[in-house]
Order: structure tokens, then C-alpha cells, then sequence
């Protein structure tokens, strides 16, 4: 079995309103955070988690049944054997915490006004601020543009006509420059490796939640119409603006 993860953050944001919870749950247990972790890949039993992080099964029915009453996780019983209770993800994450960054709200503040001052690019303003301002002021809300990802592959993958990767690819170029999102360069297709350049400069600082919603729509198409799960293994933005970035996905063996 894996090993436990390491954390970084403070703590996280999940949301439980799926599944008829008490909608948003902070947890910043760092035991908490790395079972949710890993029943984001997959289900597992108290055997599983228990080999995961080390900890007896005593100790961790403790731990299992509160996330359970708080609804970020279910339980059912194993169809191969009535005893043992398989656990799995019943939330989704929204967010976590980060150290703050002064320099990046006062940059935040600047494209506001630069949105004032041009009118027209008020909108992408908007949003490049509404990015930096959150991951300045220590809150990183990448998984929510991670759902958004998703949210949009899914309605995508009806107007797609065809499943070869090349297909698929192209169709996405094309989404890109019609919503103005950026201009995707296929690198190379084996790994597919795909770069991603905008035109707003971030010099100041990384958005690190930014590149968030093309991994999670890239990753949900292929998925989707192919058939076969895939997961992005390499994530960077480079650049002197910060604007380009790059990532690997492939599919999960």
C-alpha cells in the first residue's frame, strides 16, 4: 500500500452538499486530510487504511466514523464479506489554505484598476484579480477550478465527433481560441503533453489555481471519451510573465 502524504496546507474546504451534508467541512486533521487523499483514488477498506497510515484499526474506526457523521466520506459493506466496511469519497474539495502574500493583493488591486482604466478587459481582469487575490490573501481555490474543468468536459464530450486523441486534441485548440482561454501547443503526443500560453502577465507571482480547470477538463474529456481514466503526472508554469503552462497526462495504468 502507499504510503501516507505529506500536507502542507493548514487546512481544507470540502463540500457535502451531494450527499446531503452539512454542506461546507474545514479539516485540518492532517489524518483526515490524508485519507481523503487517497479514497480520492480509490475505495479501501479499514485493512487498506490502516496499512496507508500506520495506525491500528482501533484508533482509526474513531477517526472513520466522525468523517462519516460529517458526511466527507460513506461507508458500505463489503460484497465479499458482510465484516469488513469499504470506505469511499462522498465530497468534493473545494479549497485549502496557503501562506499569504501581501505583494500579491496589492498586485491584484493593480489589475483591478487596469480593468477600470480599459473597460473592455474588465472581465479577464476581473477574474486574473479574483485568482490572485485569493491565493494572496492564503486561500487556494484550484480544486474548485478543477470542478469547473470537469463541469465543462461534460458538456463538451456531446459536441465531440470522433475518440482518437488527435481528434480530441484539436477539438479542445479550437475551444480555446473561440472563449479566448489561450493557445494549447500539442508538444508531443507521446507522453501528450500539452503547453498552454495566455496573454495575461502574472511577473509578481504564480496563480497556481489557474492551470487547475485545464487539468480537470482535459483530463475528464479524455477520460470520458476514450474510456480509459486519465491523470495528469507533471504540472509547471514557466515563462518571465508566468504564462505558460505545461502539463503531462496520461492515462492512469
Amino acid at each position: 500500500m502507499p504510503k501516507i502524504k505529506p500536507f502542507s496546507s493548514k487546512f481544507e474546504i470540502y463540500s457535502t452538499t451531494e450527499e446531503g451534508g452539512a454542506g461546507l467541512v474545514e479539516v485540518s486533521d492532517p489524518l483526515h486530510q490524508s485519507i481523503l487523499c487517497h479514497l480520492a483514488e480509490s475505495n479501501m477498506s479499514t485493512t487498506d487504511i490502516s496499512a496507508m497510515t500506520g495506525k491500528a484499526q482501533s484508533t482509526l474506526s474513531v477517526h472513520l466514523d466522525h468523517m462519516v457523521s460529517e458526511g466527507l466520506i460513506r461507508s458500505e459493506s463489503d460484497p465479499t464479506d458482510s465484516r469488513r466496511k469499504i470506505f469511499s469519497l462522498s465530497s468534493k474539495k473545494l479549497a485549502f489554505s496557503k501562506e499569504t502574500n501581501p505583494e500579491g493583493v496589492g498586485y491584484a488591486r493593480h489589475m483591478l484598476k487596469t480593468g477600470i482604466d480599459s473597460m473592455e478587459d474588465f472581465p479577464k481582469n476581473f477574474i486574473k484579480a479574483l485568482l490572485v487575490m485569493s491565493e494572496a490573501s492564503g486561500l487556494d481555490i484550484g480544486p474548485i477550478m478543477e470542478n469547473l474543468g470537469t463541469e465543462v468536459a461534460d458538456l463538451l464530450a456531446p459536441t465531440m465527433s470522433s475518440n482518437k486523441v488527435e481528434d480530441i486534441m484539436k477539438r479542445l485548440q479550437e475551444f480555446y481560441e473561440i472563449v479566448d482561454f489561450g493557445e494549447v501547443c500539442i508538444y508531443t503526443f507521446l507522453p501528450l503533453t500539452i503547453i498552454i500560453r495566455v496573454q495575461e502577465e502574472t511577473p509578481e507571482m504564480q496563480i497556481e489555481s489557474r492551470p487547475k480547470f485545464s487539468h480537470g477538463l482535459f483530463r475528464r474529456i479524455l477520460t470520458t471519451m476514450i474510456g480509459r481514466r486519465y491523470d495528469v503526472t507533471y504540472s509547471e508554469t514557466f515563462g518571465v510573465n508566468n504564462n505558460y503552462h505545461k502539463f503531462v497526462i496520461e492515462p492512469v495504468k
